[in-house]
């Protein structure tokens, strides 16, 4: 037995409201073309801003998008409706039949795609009043090892695990990873409400593919958290391995030194770096300006264990930036 629906989507910034009232059809209603009375069909349209691929307060109807009614089983088009500022393509005076929605993608914009369209075959019948179908659009979704290696200027959606928290430094970027790599954000924006977002937040991050200092970034971040997860382990490296990223693999990972000696200090206002080594190698340190650290305790020839994330000095090396006052101690 098929429902019947009525839609409603309304937006109030990016506050959408959709209501969904079913009932019910009669089976084995006449689906001929004959003197029967035309029908409405309803098509909201709406971009998934947060990556959730469900309906949610973050986000937006979209515009303009083209939308064709079809005849089930052929490619001929019945009807054309394009959507309204409401997300709403409108279809009048549909007579019963078997019908296909499609989404015409030259319509959405090359970096946005069709992601689903629920319902898209529809039958209208004897009964029915308004049917309607909601179709979602979204950014393409990628791996960070996909994110690192396209070109720049490709706003793309990818999940991960956040290893370093935007609050941590004073240059408004985080760091996350997923299973086939690290990658920086930068500029990074928070979605719903948060203040910050803390080591093994589950989030999906919408960007746009960029560098900074000769790395892989995702540009214009805005984060969206799904949930939270134990903090994430640093990978163990010794100083020389973090001063080249391991020949930039390990750019923006979380890594942890152990028995690193200092060696020297300078201010480079507002932060403080500090040179260290493990005995295999010399490795910067930079303390950042964001972070109160008590810059007076970090004295040539004491040692540490740390914890940080490396980030591209831009002329090929990296430093190791530790991301609050717990991830050193100093012995």
């Amino acid at each position: 037995m098929l429902r019947r629906l009525t839609f409603c989507l309304a937006l109030v910034g990016t506050s959408v409201m959709a209501t969904l009232v079913t009932g019910c059809t009669n089976e084995g209603s006449d689906l001929g073309f004959g003197p029967s009375p035309a029908f409405d069909v309803l098509v909201g349209v709406y971009l998934d801003r947060d990556g959730s691929k469900t309906l949610t307060p973050l986000d937006t109807s979209f515009v303009n998008a083209r939308v064709a009614l079809m005849f089930r089983g052929s490619t001929d088009t019945f009807k054309v409706a394009s959507s309204d500022g409401q997300g709403i393509a409108a279809f009048s005076g549909i007579p019963l039949g078997q019908y296909r929605v499609v989404i015409d993608a030259a319509s959405i914009g090359d970096s946005i795609e069709v992601q689903k369209v629920d319902s898209s075959e529809i039958r209208i019948e004897v009964g029915d009043t308004t049917t309607t179908v909601l179709a979602r659009l979204g950014y393409p979704e990628v791996s960070i090892r996909d994110a690192r290696q396209l070109p720049q200027g490709r706003r793309v959606f990818l999940r991960g695990i956040v290893l370093a928290g935007v609050q941590s430094f004073r240059d408004t970027t985080s760091h996350v990873s997923d299973s086939s790599g690290y990658l920086r954000l930068t500029r990074v924006a928070l979605r719903g409400g948060l203040t910050g977002n803390n080591p093994g937040d589950s989030v999906s991050v919408l960007g746009i593919t960029s560098s900074r200092a000769g790395q892989p970034t995702l540009d214009q971040a805005v984060i969206a958290r799904f949930g939270t997860r134990p903090a994430p382990i640093p990978l163990p490296i010794g100083t020389g391995i973090a001063s080249s990223a391991q020949n930039g693999v390990l750019d923006a990972a979380l890594v942890l030194l152990t028995g690193a000696v200092i060696s020297d200090t300078v201010t480079v206002a507002p932060d403080f770096k500090v040179t260290v080594s493990d005995g295999t190698g010399s490795l910067e340190m930079i303390l950042d300006g964001n972070i109160g650290f008590p810059r007076n305790a970090f004295a040539p020839g004491r040692s540490m264990n740390a914890r940080g994330v490396l980030v591209p000095n831009g002329v090929g090396g990296w430093y190791f930036k530790p991301r609050t006052l717990g991830d050193v101690t100093l012995n």
